[in-house]
């Protein structure tokens, strides 16, 4: 048998972080949580998942998500809320929405600036190349 670990507490290093002020960091927060949940042996409990998660976030996002339908219904999964909570932070989509406007903005920006040697070329490209991609 695996050696089952407790949550930590909110305070200690492994702890799930996320500050909501960062909405695109909610998706790795989900995924650090789950790992300490599995270590936890809690994984296969969606009402002691949907409730633990809470211990690791602030008291308005706390409150707000004990507000949503998949939280107070104790037959919806671990899954369905966490889809549910995702949707309510447009900025948490694991693919940034991105416009042909944010291009011109990285393009502006490195022809203001200039590019003169490999290094700042380097770096244009690779904000380039992550902007064209998701178009």
């Amino acid at each position: 048998m695996a050696n089952i670990q407790p949550l930590p507490a909110r305070n200690e290093r492994k702890a799930p972080k996320w500050d909501s002020q960062y909405e695109e960091q909610l998706p790795t927060f989900f995924e650090e949580f789950e790992t300490v949940a599995k270590e936890a042996a809690i994984d296969s409990d969606d009402l002691k998942m949907k409730k633990e998660a809470l211990r690791y976030v602030d008291a308005k996002t706390m409150r707000f998500w004990r507000s949503l339908d998949t939280f107070e219904d104790d037959q919806k999964t671990w899954d369905e809320f966490k889809k549910e909570v995702l949707s309510n932070y447009p900025g948490a989509e694991q693919v940034p929405e991105t416009t042909t406007d944010t291009l011109k903005k990285v393009v502006t920006k490195f022809a203001k600036s200039g590019v003169s040697n490999s290094q700042e070329l380097a770096e244009y490209h690779r904000e380039f190349a992550t902007v064209s991609k998701s178009l």
